[in-house]
């Protein structure tokens, strides 16, 4: 408010005919002034910190660290936030057994850890408690650590119980406990009261954005896909949010022999290569990336076979419509005529019906002597 209208504004709440003294006047100029100073001092604190967020030539920025790698492929990186989505029941926290056991052992199958002893939080939010001890079992097994060392590295809470409204600050109330470079929330879902409500899906993925940058860990939460079968979204408003801000998007999906299969649809930066997992007869989690070779070579094989007996049929069929068009001209027929007469009956061009009668030709399926096409090459015409 400029000085004038403030002084106005006072004179105007004055009794009438009666003046503002001039102490008065000294009192509304000096609040004014104050006034004035305080927004301007809001103002330049306000562009101070925007200021100190400029990018520029000579900003120094620290490299991606990241979490783990496949095959020297570095994914989830510290200081962001990730997704990891399937359908129901299609091996996330399978998943998260994997890359946790390699993090506490340095590795597992092809999923290296890039840590050093890293600390690993692990939120829980739909097992049951005995579900939610299995994990430790699990984890045991795959890393060969022992109980202490677990202990030590990997927090685990089942927060099945607890609700929504208070599941993000619980989750920085955890994280400030036990200083983790990896948090992994198996059920993002149960953080809001509907993952269709944009507002609040916006505000939580903010929240834990931010959350990963003040305490330089790289947070992953996992969502489930729609339920229609080709439809490979996350779920709702929140599903949108967190597929535009996440770094990385891994998608575990499991075929019809068991094998779960983890990808990379979505990366900022380097697209982590393909890896399997499955559970053996007793039940424990393998390496199962031989078994998908195998299983997708003999799928490759397969289909090439189907293609070959589906040409081998079509060559057949037009085979078997030149072979009726060269008896009804008693055994032999111009090449001419008879690719003319298969064009007219085929509804095929020129070209592919002379291809096809030169590969019957070098089939020894027809013979062709002196621009002449027969049967048997008893019948040939040496014109």
């Amino acid at each position: 408010m400029k000085i004038e209208e403030f002084v106005n504004a006072q004179a105007g709440q004055q009794p009438a005919g009666q003046m503002l003294n001039l102490k008065a006047v000294e009192d509304i100029v000096s609040a004014a002034a104050q006034m004035t100073t305080a927004e301007e001092q809001k103002r330049q604190e306000r562009l101070a910190l925007l200021r100190g967020l400029r990018v520029t030539t000579q900003t120094v920025v620290e490299p991606e660290q990241y979490a783990l790698s496949v095959d020297g492929v570095g994914f989830f990186a510290l200081d962001d936030i990730h997704g990891l989505k399937s359908k129901q029941k299609a091996g996330k926290t399978t998943v998260f057994k994997v890359c946790t056991a390699a993090l506490m052992g340095g590795g597992q199958f092809r999923v290296k850890s890039e840590l050093t002893e890293p600390t690993v939080l692990w939120l829980d939010t739909e097992q049951k408690p005995a579900d939610v001890k299995g994990i430790i079992d699990d984890v045991i097994r795959l890393s060969g650590r022992d109980a202490e060392y677990i202990d030590k590295y990997l927090k685990l809470f089942q927060l099945r119980k607890m609700n929504y409204e208070t599941l993000i600050s619980d989750t920085r109330l955890l994280i400030e406990d036990c200083s983790p470079q990896v948090v992994l929330i198996d059920g993002v879902v149960e953080f809001v009261a509907s993952f269709n409500d944009e507002q609040t899906s916006r505000k939580l993925i903010k929240d834990l954005m931010m959350l990963a940058e003040e305490f330089h860990c790289a947070i992953v939460c996992v969502l489930h896909e729609n339920k229609a079968v080709d439809d490979q979204n996350m779920r709702g408003h929140l599903g949108t949010v967190l597929s535009q801000k996440a770094g990385t998007v891994l998608q575990c999906q499991k075929d019809a022999t068991g094998v779960i299969t983890v990808s990379c649809p979505d990366s900022r930066h380097g697209q982590m290569p393909e890896w399997s997992i499955r559970f053996d007869e007793q039940g424990h989690i393998i390496d199962a990336d031989l078994q998908r070779q195998q299983r997708l070579q003999a799928i490759r094989e397969e289909k090439a076979a189907k293609r070959e007996a589906e040409k081998e049929q079509m060559l057949q069929q037009r085979l078997d419509i030149a072979q009726r068009i060269i008896n009804k001209h008693g055994g032999s027929i111009l090449r001419s005529e008879l690719t003319k007469t298969m064009e007219q009956q085929t509804h095929l061009d020129r070209s592919t019906i002379s291809r096809f009668i030169s590969k019957m030709v070098t089939d020894g399926k027809l013979f062709e002597a002196n621009k002449t096409i027969t049967l048997t090459a008893q019948t040939a015409c040496p014109f």
